[in-house]
């Protein structure tokens, strides 16, 4: 193993039979080993004693745990998702939320009241930046103008007080040439689905009614390219329209200029249900991804996926565990951007809370943020021996937990595995780094 000099020294206590200490970081490292099965506890007495006590060592996650503290419960968000709707004007064939089926629309006095909630956080715990993003299960432009009076809102907060405010968005990019220009000149960042060539994007996100989307989502990737917003993109992979992958991350780069491209395989849930589609082999999916990947790097850009992050150590995929702040149509809170209200099968454990209208705050069950604090890949039983465990942190959380989804969770394994690999090779064995292993050896 390559270790760092606390871990080194961590060792030479466990060799020489000292006392290595009780704190958070070191009983990690002393389940890592004990699992690995390369050190074992002892007894009072110097004798084998086999795996160790709950209150020897106590792993995060286990079973017995105690209470949860008033640290575990505390949450201060200064970061807000608003769902502004679950309204469509697509029929994508995959959506997870099945958007557009139930319309329904945020209080415009909830989604401002968040908006004072993270700035008066901020402001309590001296940060200096918040953040505003627009999400959810329908497409956030058609409630245009409650965004825009939410972006001004925080704006004038945000000064008010001397924050910087960074916000983000994410569309299929089906709307006015009004809110094309807005969102180009307004938003930080924003995130456009799109699947493939106009065939593909027709056939799989055709619009409500049934007409096509490719032109309009030509037309937003055009404008939004030529603003000030950090513009993406987000490619779902079916069996099918995996066969075209290449060619719309050629599109993207060449076309448009996209520097981050985020290819996924589809996740049956939600219309996909109902639909027949299926997501493309683990195999397949990586062979193409690796096409991408190489095409995108030779033209400066990155094509991405969520479960491969060989740079990265933790133990949480996303910030549902801290958790994060989304707020439904409902005046929900939820910590999932796929949990989009309370008729979601997994509604517990994600929504934690609610907004209360005599207080005009948010109340959060205590239980239910301990939890998802510990929704951890330490949690995560299929994930105990996995050597990329801490790189891609259990993977995504709402996926592992939806109901009757273990094949397509493997699959997902399957392929972060292959794909971390693939970034732990390019890491150890370029150039610079086989040089420095080499000298690092002969010293």
């Amino acid at each position: 193993m390559l270790v760092n000099d606390a871990a080194l020294g961590l060792l030479a206590d466990i060799a020489a039979v000292r006392d290595v200490g009780g704190d958070p970081c070191t009983r990690e490292v002393l389940d890592l080993l004990l699992d690995l099965e390369l050190v074992c506890p002892v007894t009072d007495e110097g004798g084998e004693a086999g795996r160790a006590e709950p209150d020897q060592f106590t792993a995060a996650g286990s079973s017995g745990r105690a209470a949860a503290t008033s640290a575990e419960t505390d949450l201060r968000p200064v970061a807000c998702t608003l769902f502004l709707t679950t309204a469509c004007n697509l029929r994508c064939l995959y959506c997870y939320a099945s958007g557009g089926d139930r319309p329904r629309f945020l209080s415009e006095r909830v989604a401002l009241d968040a908006i004072d909630f993270i700035v008066g956080n901020a402001v309590d715990g001296g940060v200096s930046e918040v953040t505003v993003a627009f999400h959810g299960g329908g497409e956030p432009t058609l409630a245009g103008d409650t965004l825009v009076r939410c972006v001004e809102h925080a704006r004038k907060r945000c000064c008010a007080e001397g924050l910087e405010l960074k916000t983000g968005l994410a569309t299929n990019g089906v709307m006015s040439d009004r809110m094309r220009d807005y969102l180009a000149a307004t938003m930080d960042s924003v995130m456009v689905s799109v699947d493939g060539p106009a065939d593909v994007q027709d056939r799989l996100r055709p619009q409500a009614d049934g007409g096509p989307s490719s032109v309009a989502v030509e037309r937003s990737l055009e404008r939004l390219a030529a603003g000030d917003c950090s513009l993406g993109a987000r490619v779902t992979c079916t069996s099918s329209s995996i066969e075209h992958a290449s060619e719309t991350v050629r599109h993207l780069v060449e076309v448009h200029g996209l520097k981050t491209i985020h290819l996924e395989p589809l996740f049956v849930c939600g219309r996909s249900t109902g639909n027949g589609l299926r997501p493309p082999t683990p195999a397949r999916f990586v062979e193409v991804f690796r096409t991408c990947r190489d095409f995108a790097g030779r033209h400066g850009a990155d094509v991405v996926y969520s479960g491969a992050r060989q740079k990265s150590l933790g133990c949480s995929f996303c910030q549902a565990s801290t958790p994060s702040f989304n707020i439904t149509t409902d005046g929900d809170v939820t910590a999932c951007y796929e949990v989009t209200g309370r008729d979601d099968p997994r509604a517990d454990p994600f929504v934690f809370g609610s907004y209360d209208a005599e207080r005009r705050s948010f109340a959060f069950d205590d239980a239910r943020v301990a939890a998802l604090r510990r929704l951890t890949v330490n949690d995560a039983p299929r994930c105990s021996r996995c050597f990329s465990k801490y790189h891609c942190a259990g993977d995504c959380a709402s996926k592992r937990l939806y109901p009757g989804a273990d094949d397509a969770v493997i699959a997902r394994c399957q392929i972060n595995r292959r794909l971390t690999r693939d970034q732990l090779e390019e890491a150890l064995f370029r150039p610079a780094a086989a040089s420095q292993l080499e000298a690092a050896m002969r010293g």
